[in-house]
């Protein structure tokens, strides 16, 4: 093997131009692994982009610095500064969501949000002809600094009926419910163990087709906050009871 000389230089000097190529390709042309988690005893994928995309638009990243659950099993979600680019975080549930009753614990002080920022919970299908089977809880001022903060919609929000705004008090502790069925969707919201509301939509109700639950935190229209940041929304407690 450690025989050298012209016969052994020539046999590897085609080869040359191949190990050049390794060896000078840019670090930008690798993708960045696949992460998955788990929370709430639910497998998810992590969301990453080479660029900017919606919802936003917003550069999304999966590094364990961006989307992450600690040892208590709480999910961490962040919109923080890299090499100066907002970048956002959403979690995508692995398999199809269904017919049921869907709660979930923010820990956070999301009352309280930079204007710009959307903190989403929400069913997704790549169906657009039913309005991707949308079903939101949203907390957001959409820009407006003094808008309302908590939203429940059913997709489209355009149509006279499918949106339901509200204003979040302040609190230790947010507790949404989502209770969807077969012509039903209703939202609670309680607040530090309080009842603080209830909307019941009334209005068509999607099918669950093979919708799966998504849940992010973005900048709208990609504006940047007015502070620092970073920014974190953290989820305590998820889980999810099927319909008989």
């Amino acid at each position: 093997m450690h025989r050298s000389g012209k016969r052994n230089l020539l046999r590897y000097a085609g080869w040359l131009p191949f190990f050049m190529m390794l060896i000078t390709l840019p670090a930008a042309a690798h993708a960045a692994s696949p992460r998955d988690i788990i929370f709430g005893g639910i497998a998810w994928g992590l969301r990453q982009t080479s660029g900017p995309v919606d919802p936003g638009p917003n550069t999304f990243s999966n590094s364990p610095d961006q989307v992450w659950v600690d040892e208590q099993g709480r999910a961490h979600l962040t919109l923080q500064k890299r090499d100066n680019v907002w970048t956002a975080s959403e979690m995508m549930a692995k398999k199809d969501a269904g017919y049921g009753t869907y709660r979930f614990t923010v820990s956070s002080s999301v009352s309280s949000l930079d204007p710009n920022i959307v903190f989403g919970f929400f069913t997704w299908d790549k169906a657009p002809e039913a309005f991707n089977r949308e079903i939101d809880i949203e907390i957001s001022r959409w820009g407006v600094k003094d808008g309302p903060n908590g939203w429940f919609t059913v997709q489209p929000y355009d149509v006279p009926g499918n949106q339901h705004a509200f204003n979040l008090p302040k609190a230790a502790s947010y507790t949404f419910e989502m209770r969807w069925d077969k012509g039903l969707v209703e939202f609670v919201l309680y607040c530090d163990g309080k009842l603080s509301e209830y909307w019941k939509y009334a209005g068509r109700v999607p099918e669950p087709g093979r919708a799966r639950l998504r849940i992010n935190l973005w900048l709208f229209r990609g504006k940047a906050p007015q502070g620092p940041g970073p920014y974190e929304v953290v989820i305590s407690d998820f889980s999810y009871v099927p319909s008989r």
